[in-house]
C-alpha cells in the first residue's frame, strides 16, 4: 500500500503485514493459498482524520462470524470511543494491508491484536500532542469521547480533531505499546449490539449477488453434464435471436449467454443445444473406499512411538474397524457471484472470496498483467467455511467482461455452486488397537486417507491424545474424482469421529462405561479437567455400552 494513499489532515498508523499470514510455514494454509505474498512490508491500519473520522483497515472479510463489529470494539476501547465512531473497512484489495485469507480462526486474535497496538499507538501520540499544546504533562491527560483532557482541570480539554487539524502525520505500531488491561476495558466484553446487524436483517447489506454498475450484463454459462465433459458440438443461433441477449462467447468448452437481464440469460441457455462427449467410467461413492487406500501416497507420520508388534502381542484384546466418511458440500447460504469490469487495462472484481488477495494474484496470473492491475472488492459475504477459498466465478466473469468489453455479473445458482464448487475430502481410516481386559490402551495403529492432493489437509486431530506406549498414526493423500478444498476444521472432524467412536467400540467391548474408559487411558490435565466437568454439569450417569440412551461423549 502506497504511503500516502490515506494523505490528508489527520495521523495514519501504518505497520508490518505479515500478521496477515499467521499459518507456519508447512501448515496446510501456507501450502494451499502461499502463491499470493505481500507487495510491501508496511501498510496502513489506521486513520484519525481532522474531520473526526476514525478508519480501520484489515485484509480480512466479513462472512457473518462478526469480525467487523468485533474489530470496531478493539479500536475503539483503546481510542476511549463509541463503537459507532469506528468505521471498518475489509476486504478491498486497494485499501487494506495484504491478508493471506480468512480462515482458521485468527481475524480476531491477530489481526485483532494488530488493530488494538495501532489504536493504543494513536492514542500515545494524541496524548503527546495534546501535551504540547495544553503544556501540561501527558501523565495528566487522559483520553476520553473523543476527547484528551486534564485529570487535574478537565476545562483544560481537546478533541482529536482539534489535535489533528492542520497536521499530516505518520507512525508506525509500537510492538510495545501499552495496551488497555482488561479491567479498564468500557466495551470488550460487554454486550454490544453488531454494527451491521439491522443491514442485514433488512436487506440493506450489499452482496456480491447485489451489486450493480452501469452497463452492466448478466452472465449464464452453458455447463457440462458432468465432470470432464467435452464439448463436441454447438448450435447457438436460436439463443442468439433471444429477446436481450448481446453475445454468446465461446472459449473452448466454456460457453456463455450474455444478456440484459438475469432472466434473459437464464432463458436463452436452455436453447443452445450441444453434444458432450463424457466419460462413462465416472466413479461412484460406492468407489471411494478402494480407490483411497489403492491411490495413498504423501504419506505424513504424525504420531509415532514404540513399536506396534510389541504393543499388539502384549494385548489382552483387539480391535479393527475401518470409517468412512463421504464427499460432503460446505453449502453456505450465499452461492457464489461476481461482477467484473475492465477499464484502461484495469480489472476490479467484486466477489464474496475469503482470500481477496489471493484472488488477486491468480486473476493476474491468468491475464499475464501485474497485481497492481487487479483490485478484488469482498462485500459482504453469506457464509464460507472455508468454500469460498476457491473461487472459480470471478474468473469466468472477468473473461467474459474481457471479451465483451463491457462490465459482466455471474451469479451461480445452488446447483452450480454444489457441483463446480469445492467439496469437503472423502476419507477411510482404518483403526487397529490392543488393549487390556480393562480397556487400557498398549497398542495404536492409525491410516487415515483423504481424497485431494495435500495430505496435510487430513492432519488436523488425526493423532490419540490417549496414553498408549505404541503407537503409528500415518495420514496419507489420494486420488479424486472431484475438486476438494477448504472446509470447517478441515481433517479434525473426521479424524475425531473415527477415534472417538473407537473408543466408543473398546468401551463395549470391555463392558466399561465410555467416560471411565476414557478417564483410564487419559493423563493429560487439560483433557481430563474438560472431559470430567463436562461429565458433571451433563449429570452423566455410567452405564455400560449399549446403554439404550441418546446421549454420547467425545473429546
Amino acid at each position: 500500500m502506497a504511503a500516502d494513499k490515506h494523505a490528508q489532515e489527520g495521523l495514519e498508523i501504518v505497520g508490518p503485514v505479515m500478521v496477515g499470514m499467521p499459518a507456519p510455514a508447512g501448515g496446510y494454509a501456507t501450502v494451499a493459498y502461499g502463491n499470493t505474498q505481500p507487495e510491501a512490508n508496511a501498510a496502513t491500519w489506521l486513520l484519525l482524520t481532522a474531520a473526526g473520522e476514525v478508519k480501520a483497515y484489515a485484509g480480512k472479510v466479513e462472512y457473518g462470524q462478526g469480525i467487523r463489529s468485533g474489530f470496531a470494539l478493539e479500536v475503539a476501547d483503546e481510542l476511549r470511543l463509541s463503537q459507532s465512531d469506528v468505521e471498518v473497512i475489509l476486504g478491498d484489495t486497494d485499501l487494506v494491508p495484504w491478508d493471506m485469507g480468512t480462515f482458521g480462526s485468527q481475524s480476531t486474535g491477530i489481526v485483532g491484536l494488530q488493530l488494538r497496538k495501532a489504536a493504543a499507538t494513536a492514542r500515545t501520540v494524541l496524548l503527546e500532542l495534546a501535551s504540547a499544546r495544553l503544556d501540561l504533562p501527558a501523565g495528566d491527560l487522559i483520553c476520553s469521547n473523543g476527547h484528551v483532557i486534564s485529570r487535574s482541570d478537565p476545562k483544560h480539554s481537546l478533541s482529536y480533531s482539534d489535535l489533528l487539524a492542520g497536521n499530516s502525520l505518520r507512525r508506525e505500531i509500537s510492538d510495545d505499546v501499552v495496551l488497555t488491561p482488561p479491567g479498564e476495558f468500557t466495551l470488550m466484553g460487554r454486550t454490544a449490539q453488531r454494527v451491521d446487524a439491522v443491514a442485514r436483517v433488512t436487506g440493506e447489506a450489499t452482496y456480491a449477488q447485489d451489486v450493480m454498475v452501469p452497463e452492466m450484463l448478466f452472465a449464464e454459462v452453458l455447463r457440462p453434464p458432468s465432470f470432464g465433459a467435452r464439448l463436441a458440438e454447438i448450435n447457438t443461433s436460436v439463443a442468439e435471436q433471444m429477446p436481450g441477449v448481446v453475445q454468446v462467447i465461446r472459449d473452448g468448452d466454456f460457453v456463455a449467454v450474455l444478456a440484459e437481464t438475469d432472466e434473459q440469460a437464464g432463458q436463452a441457455v436452455l436453447v443452445v443445444t450441444s453434444k458432450w462427449e463424457e466419460d462413462r467410467d465416472q466413479l461412484s461413492h460406492l468407489d471411494m473406499p478402494d480407490l483411497l487406500v489403492r491411490t495413498a501416497r504423501n504419506t505424513v507420520t504424525v504420531q509415532e512411538a514404540g513399536s506396534l508388534d510389541e504393543g499388539f502381542k502384549s494385548a489382552d484384546e483387539t480391535l479393527e474397524a475401518t470409517y468412512t466418511v463421504p464427499f460432503v458440500t460446505n453449502a453456505p447460504m450465499e452461492p457464489r457471484a461476481a461482477v467484473a469490469e475492465w477499464s484502461d487495462g484495469r480489472l476490479t472484481v467484486w466477489a464474496g472470496t475469503q482470500r481477496p488477495f489471493g484472488l488477486r494474484t491468480e486473476l493476474a496470473q491468468y491475464f499475464g498483467i501485474d497485481e497492481d492491475a487487479v483490485r478484488v472488492i469482498a462485500p459482504e459475504i453469506g457464509g464460507g467455511f472455508g468454500a469460498k477459498s476457491y473461487y472459480p466465478t470471478a474468473l469466468e466473469a472477468a473473461r467474459l467482461a474481457k471479451v465483451a468489453e463491457r462490465p459482466v455479473r455471474l451469479a451461480y445458482s445452488r446447483a452450480e455452486d454444489t457441483m463446480w464448487g469445492s467439496f469437503r475430502p472423502a476419507a477411510l481410516i482404518q483403526i487397529k488397537s490392543g488393549f487390556r481386559s480393562d480397556g487400557s490402551l498398549v497398542a495404536w495403529q492409525y491410516q487415515a486417507y483423504h481424497a485431494g492432493q495435500r495430505a496435510e489437509i487430513g492432519r488436523r486431530g488425526s493423532d490419540t491424545p490417549y496414553d498408549v506406549p505404541n503407537v503409528s498414526v500415518k495420514v496419507h493423500s489420494a486420488d479424486s474424482p472431484l475438486r476438494v478444498g477448504s472446509y470447517r476444521s478441515l481433517g479434525g472432524a473426521v479424524n475425531h469421529f473415527a477415534r472417538e467412536t473407537h473408543m466408543d467400540e473398546i468401551a463395549a467391548a470391555v463392558g466399561v462405561d465410555p467416560v471411565e474408559l476414557r478417564l483410564r487411558n487419559l493423563t493429560h490435565s487439560r483433557f481430563r479437567r474438560v472431559l470430567e466437568r463436562a461429565a458433571d454439569e451433563f449429570g452423566w450417569t455410567p452405564g455400560v455400552s449399549p446403554s439404550r440412551r441418546g446421549v454420547g461423549v467425545a473429546i
